[in-house]
């Protein structure tokens, strides 16, 4: 029983055949060759009617062999091939001119094979130097532990910043609430972080509002967070309630708002934004896909007239007429101004506290606008505002200087009109995209747009008020 026999698993010859048999022929021992070097053969050499097959069979395999041994190129590491491979193709090619083909191959065959040796020559890089990986193969690749995979020197590599489309913003979540940027760190036992209580807190309330608002009331809402102090009214400064971090305090009975801010911390905070300006502008100035300014800034100057409006069987109502001071003739517009609900937040480590407040501005019609500025104001306010919207984290910025009249007696017993200044600076966030995010949550779409909008809203108010807490710190 012959080499080729064993590696093909076929069953032991009879004894007559194997003493006939004990010396193989040359053509015999070249089939083992192509076993071992080439593509094994399946057919059975048990019988000497077998074995004309596979000697046809190998003819035409040792004259493949000799072909693409005369086809392709001496390479430098072919030079360098053991004696025993060298020895069998000897072997092989001693076969072919001893023993020609007794069936040659049809043309196309021929054909085929050659352009599939061609190919595979062209495909090889010239002067027969081995191919070069790209990255290291997967057995040479330096492992990193699960907590490290796709990180950049112990960080998270930063996020792509998704294209937002025209008129729109892109609602991809803003916050990753599942990675910590520490090596060795899991952000919880469950994977997910926690949202901020507070910023849960204000979330259920602005839901909870916005229910009771009808669709076509919608477009007159008005959502805004102002910058001030929570005055304890028995104490007469500001509130004190043992407390070191932000909080939300509920007793508004006990408390009144003075939504005024100093000038300098006014200006600084106005200073801080103009810094972010410059900044971008510097950094995306050679950038055409970017805007080309972080904040599109508008300067109005009004002057508001607040009206009571007390009628019969009706309930009282606010009316602010604002006139345009920087057109002539002046022009007037007039809203009805209808306070739905407030929410008082306390920052004891921090220079000043907010308070969010809930509006509906209702348009009045231009036809009472007239009799309505006939009747005495209740308060008079002389407003010259900078508003700076920035679009990324749908926010207005008013920084607002309010000169407001006051009329009183000088020592010559004559009345005189002086002016107090204060300065206010108030936000706002978009009425539309928080409305967008409110109707997700309720039809189960997007449950985490909404109270991503309103933590980035109050991101925005902490970051200004950071800023002014470390000037007072100096």
């Amino acid at each position: 029983m012959n080499v080729g026999s064993i590696l093909n698993g076929d069953s032991p010859p009879d004894a007559d055949t194997e003493s006939g048999s004990a010396m193989p022929k040359l053509n015999h021992r070249h089939s083992i060759n192509d076993l071992l070097n080439g593509p094994a053969s399946n057919a059975s050499r048990n019988s000497e009617q077998k074995t004309a097959e596979t000697e046809k069979t190998d003819d035409h395999d040792e004259s493949e062999i000799h072909i693409s041994e005369s086809e392709f190129p001496t390479k430098s590491d072919e030079e360098e091939e053991s004696e025993e491979d060298s020895t069998q193709g000897e072997i092989s090619r001693v076969v072919v001119e001893e023993k020609p083909s007794t069936q040659e191959r049809p043309a196309h065959i021929v054909g085929s094979e050659l352009e599939k040796i061609n190919q595979l020559k062209h495909s090889q890089k010239k002067g027969g130097k081995p191919r070069r990986y790209t990255q290291p193969p997967i057995w040479s690749q330096e492992w990193f532990p699960p907590s490290q995979n796709n990180r950049e020197n112990g960080h998270f590599p930063p996020e792509p910043s998704p294209s937002v489309p025209t008129g729109g913003l892109s609602s991809k979540p803003v916050f990753d609430r599942s990675h910590m940027y520490t090596q060795d760190l899991e952000c919880s036992v469950t994977g997910v972080i926690p949202p901020q209580s507070i910023v849960r807190t204000i979330a259920e309330w602005i839901y909870a509002n916005f229910v009771e608002i009808p669709l076509e009331n919608r477009k007159f809402l008005e959502l805004e967070l102002k910058f001030g102090t929570i005055v304890d009214k028995k104490a007469g400064y500001r509130l004190d309630i043992g407390v070191s971090s932000d909080c939300i305090y509920t007793n508004a009975s006990n408390i009144r708002f003075e939504m005024a801010v100093h000038e300098t911390g006014w200006k600084e905070m106005k200073a801080f934004l103009d810094e972010l300006e410059k900044k971008y502008q510097e950094e995306n100035r050679k950038n055409p896909s970017k805007p080309r300014r972080k904040f599109s800034t508008l300067e109005t100057d009004f002057t508001d007239l607040i009206f009571q409006i007390n009628e019969r069987n009706e309930r009282p109502k606010r009316i602010r007429i604002s006139k345009d001071n920087t057109l002539n003739p002046p022009r007037y517009t007039a809203i009805e101004k209808k306070r739905i609900s407030d929410l008082y937040i306390h920052c004891p480590s921090s220079m000043y506290d907010f308070r969010i407040s809930l509006s509906l501005e209702f348009p009045v019609a231009e036809e009472k606008i007239e009799p309505t500025l006939k009747k005495k104001p209740e308060n008079t306010r002389i407003k010259k505002r900078t508003s700076l919207t920035h679009s990324p984290t749908v926010t207005q910025f008013d920084f607002t200087s309010v000169s407001t009249p006051k009329t009183m007696k000088n020592k010559a017993g004559k009345t005189v009109v002086e002016h107090e200044t204060n300065f206010e600076l108030e936000l706002e966030i978009d009425p539309t995209e928080i409305f967008r995010g409110f109707d997700k949550v309720r039809d189960g779409s997007d449950s985490i747009r909404f109270e991503e909008l309103v933590e980035v809203f109050l991101n925005n108010a902490r970051c200004l008020n950071n800023r002014v807490t470390k000037l007072a710190s100096k």
